[in-house]
């Protein structure tokens, strides 16, 4: 559809509008809450960063289950003779301390003691939710992580959760496929309640530089066998199609077994998780930057589709964005409805070059009223994703009005998404329609955050 720009901001500066609602309804959505019945693949998991290693919030292992976690991170180094016995110790760097950490009790202890932690809660609460344990093997070597290193890692596994381990033949039986990366993509993984009481270990890291190589080995070694999934560095979203092969597994007979990926948040990980979800598989998705502790960075992880997402608190945002919840149960591509108006954020006359102005147009269901919110904070026009929603100058000062530009990755393209439904760019400040206007075609600017309808949008399913 195309429409005429027909109210300009130096107009409306000088007009009585209607007024903004007392009390503004749209409100950012929130994610869908479990089903016992829904499958493992469908349900994302926040995990807080290094469990083991925050002892002022969780001064034992086992309160991070208790606060609502079903995700938990570990990381180990090689295992040492300890009394005359192999341990690994539980730390991130290797000059820490090896049992500076939160595991037996408190007291500080090995892998075999962190995993004792969890086994005895699980035994004390028999009706939980699958727990996903991910071990992340730390090196400062590239001949680390060795098959005799992965043989007493294997066991010790096996000998703490013994029959409460879910091991990858057990999923590979019961999807009925050979290839576990067809077998999810066509059955899914069981159902949570299927998995009730059951601990998930997942393998991730290895030596300096080589990985991934290190992992396949040992699925090389173990295939049918295995304790643990492996979930190798992935980059790209073909790293998760099921017809093709996970990143360094070039062997049908490896390859076969991978259904996780370990994902740091590089350029275009929305696209990663995306496919990721789409195959059915799982994705952990973690940042050396930052934490996903941000409503707008919660919700774009639960939207895009990762199942375990890195966090450092337990805030789930007045209960918008739960700890456990539905994979993909937000939109983040959508239509945005403004409150005040009940009008769409619209791109002018669906005219797609640098600075043709952003308006509010009464909702049609055109591609130029259609936003896909990325990884990156950016809000892309559906009708053309090459174009950005950005604010004219690229200064966010007060009054500047909003136009599309050519992505080219700019802060005056980024939006952070509060809970109330509002966006936040530049300089804190919120998009917002001048004067709470009704009118079609009025354009967007930039304006002091007030909360009111005029800067707050319905985000509806586009």
């Amino acid at each position: 559809m195309t429409h005429s720009k027909i109210c300009s901001l130096a107009l409306l500066a000088g007009l009585a509008v209607a007024a903004a609602p007392v009390t503004a309804l749209a409100d950012a959505p929130s994610a869908l809450e479990y089903w016992w019945s829904d499958s493992y693949n469908d349900v994302y998991f926040a995990r807080p960063h290094n469990t083991y290693g925050d002892t002022e919030k969780y001064p034992n292992l086992d309160f991070a289950l208790w606060d609502g976690f079903y995700a938990l991170e570990l990381d180990i180094h090689e295992y040492k003779q300890v009394g005359g016995v192999k341990q690994f110790p539980v730390k991130h760097d290797f000059l820490d301390s090896d049992t500076g950490n939160n595991c037996r009790w408190g007291q500080g202890g090995y892998l075999r003691d962190c995993l004792h932690d969890i086994r005895n809660w699980s035994d004390y609460n028999p009706g939980h939710l699958p727990i996903t344990v991910q071990i992340d093997l730390k090196a400062i070597s590239p001949y680390a992580w060795g098959d005799a290193q992965y043989d007493e890692l294997h066991a010790q596994v096996a000998e703490v959760l013994g029959s409460k381990l879910y091991r990858p033949n057990e999923l590979r039986a019961w999807t009925g496929y050979d290839s576990l990366r067809q077998g999810v993509y066509f059955q899914g993984w069981p159902s949570l309640s299927a998995l009730q009481g059951k601990v998930i270990v997942l393998i991730m890291g290895g030596p300096t530089g080589d990985k991934n190589d290190y992992q396949e080995n040992y699925v090389r070694r173990y295939h049918y066998n295995a304790n643990f999934f492996v979930c190798p560095n992935a980059d790209s979203p073909a790293d998760f199609d099921w017809w093709g092969n996970a990143n360094d597994f070039d062997e049908y007979d490896t390859n076969k077994w991978v259904i996780c990926g370990n994902v740091g948040s590089p350029a275009g990980w929305d696209s990663i998780a995306a496919r990721a979800d789409a195959n059915r598989q799982l994705l952990n998705l973690w940042s050396n930057d930052y934490e996903y502790d941000e409503f707008w960075r919660m919700y774009l992880a639960i939207g895009w589709g990762a199942s375990m997402i890195s966090r450092d608190s337990a805030d789930t945002f007045d209960d918008k964005l739960p700890l456990v919840g539905l994979r993909g149960s937000v939109p983040v591509q959508f239509q945005m409805v403004n409150d005040a108006s009940s009008k769409c954020v619209d791109v002018w006359n669906g005219a797609y070059s640098n600075g043709t102005d952003i308006i509010q147009w009464s909702c049609n269901g055109d591609p130029n009223q259609a936003w896909i919110y990325t990884g990156a904070g950016q809000l892309r026009s559906a009708g053309n994703t090459a174009y950005c929603y950005d604010i004219e100058g690229g200064n966010g000062n007060l009054g500047d009005r909003h136009h599309i530009w050519k992505c080219d990755g700019g802060e005056s393209e980024k939006w952070r998404l509060d809970k109330n439904g509002s966006f936040r760019g530049m300089k804190g400040r919120c998009m917002d329609v001048p004067n709470s206007s009704a009118a079609d075609g009025v354009q967007l600017w930039h304006y002091d955050c007030n909360d009111t309808g005029a800067q707050r949008f319905q985000l509806n399913w586009w």
